[in-house]
């Protein structure tokens, strides 16, 4: 599940972070170099790890009978990630782990974006909104639905893994998600052309 957030702001005060985590990838170099293999066989590749800024929202949702009498009912933990740079969201199925970096290495990938960014306000709304369209689908018609914050917006620093090479034929260079192993392909050309 996704959402795109409006057309940002410059990056400001705004958008202060405190302790990024920087995750460590799950995918291994290995793996990714295998993903890229297998769409290019008989490549000769390599792999860096990247990482790209997320904003993280902890939220607990509630939800609450017809009437507003009624006892809430249990709540459920969601952890929403928001691209820093697009303001595209996802819900998570982790919670982010990692290592507290500090504040310049989240500022130096933000810095690298040219065009307006996500305010924190966009990301929070986008978070809320998120979550709020995951319960809606589980809940009956009127039934009250309660989003608060677990903890303030925190900046991640998710991996990836750009995989560059290629075979006789083509080169290309693909972006491998060191979580889940996913990949994008951000350039295919035959050999001898750029």
């Amino acid at each position: 599940m996704s959402a795109e957030i409006g057309t940002g702001h410059p990056a400001g005060p705004d958008l202060q972070v405190e302790d990024p985590v920087r995750m460590d990838p799950i995918v291994t170099a290995a793996e990714a170099l295998a993903v890229f293999q297998r769409k290019l066989p008989g490549a000769v590749a390599e792999a860096r790890v990247v990482h790209h800024p997320f904003w993280w929202a902890a939220l607990e949702v509630r939800t609450r009978g017809l009437f507003r009498r009624s006892p809430t009912g249990s709540g459920q933990r969601l952890d929403v990630l928001v691209n820093a740079v697009s303001g595209r969201g996802m819900i998570a199925d982790f919670t982010p782990h990692g290592v507290s970096v500090v504040a310049e290495e989240w500022w130096s990938l933000i810095g690298e974006q040219s065009g307006p960014l996500p305010s924190r306000g966009e990301a929070e709304r986008s978070a809320r909104s998120l979550a709020r369209a995951k319960v809606v689908k589980t809940v009956k018609l009127g039934m009250g639905i309660e989003i608060t914050p677990v903890d303030d917006l925190r900046g991640v620093l998710k991996p990836n893994w750009i995989v560059t090479g290629g075979n006789e034929k083509h080169s290309a260079t693909i972006l491998v998600d060191g979580l889940d192993g996913s990949h994008y392909i951000v350039r295919a050309d035959r050999a001898g052309r750029s």
